[in-house]
């Protein structure tokens, strides 16, 4: 596939996909074992991911493109990291003022509106949704990937974003992809981490939360963490990145008013990435 988002992988479209040999675990739709991903989407098709290099698909009779491309650049992707033993998160991630920030949250806490806020006021785009991270020397840090941010429309028209430079995404989300290229294409490293939540409050909050919070927090945002049940290896060594990355990165829960302006929100984490070093 023309553009895909990871290098060194082979893309090629199938009759029919392979099964993984021997699997460690089968879910209702997946099987997996440490080489080997499959993956059944109703309406959409058949993937497979093998040995961080492969990907093998096959697609049901007129099946959206823009859902085919979701899940190659989405789980088949994820798969392919995990066979490799990268680590990656539900997050998107840019640098301001020198700081690598990485930015957590559920579906719709405004991972990506943030981010790009930031990136029309200078900032540098590292990746949207789904951020890996690896460790150059021993320190973490962020893999930068080239995928088109996923942003709501209204997001888009409140941000100052052309019409033009906006395309539909898949049917039925009422989204829109924008292109943005990463600002560099080498690692860089994590410094903050922001986990976003939206609340009954008046004003954005910011609080640091215990270790043992900060550990859950990044457990819970790691991709497709149900696919490790058949990677036992690659599971324990993630938990020990979980907690170098605790160690070594502040790590901060953010919750926002419900109703705040984009504008206003990224002046509000500006501020506070300010007195985390990041002016």
């Amino acid at each position: 596939m023309k553009g895909f988002p990871l290098d060194g992988v082979k893309v090629i479209r199938v009759e029919k996909v392979p099964v993984p040999a021997q699997p460690c675990f089968t879910g209702q739709d997946l099987t997996v074992n440490r080489k080997e991903f499959s993956l059944n989407v109703a309406g959409v098709g058949d993937f497979y991911a093998g040995n961080g290099n492969l990907i093998e698909y096959n697609l049901v009779e007129g099946a959206d493109p823009e859902w085919v491309r979701l899940y190659l650049n989405g789980q088949v992707l994820v798969a392919l990291l995990h066979q490799r033993g990268v680590i990656s998160f539900h997050a998107s991630s840019f640098v301001h003022n020198g700081l690598g920030v990485m930015i957590l949250g559920e579906t719709g806490a405004g991972k990506s509106s943030l981010t790009l806020s930031f990136v029309k006021h200078g900032a540098g785009f590292l990746t949207d949704d789904l951020t890996p991270v690896v460790f150059a020397g021993g320190r973490p840090a962020v893999m930068p990937l080239k995928r088109r941010m996923k942003i709501r429309t209204s997001s888009a028209a409140e941000l100052g974003v052309a019409p033009e430079r906006l395309t539909d995404a898949e049917s039925g989300t009422g989204k829109k992809y924008i292109e943005l290229n990463p600002s560099a294409l080498t690692r860089h490293p994590v410094d903050v981490i922001l986990k976003i939540e939206v609340g009954d409050v008046a004003e954005s909050i910011f609080e640091e939360p215990a270790p043992a919070g900060k550990f859950s927090m990044l457990r819970s945002e790691v991709c497709s963490w149900e696919m490790l049940a058949g990677m036992p290896e690659t599971e324990a060594a993630y938990l020990q990145q979980i907690l170098d990355i605790v160690h070594q990165a502040r790590i901060f829960r953010v919750t926002r008013p419900s109703g705040i302006r984009i504008a206003d929100f990224c002046e509000s984490v500006k501020a506070f990435l300010g007195r985390c070093g990041g002016e």
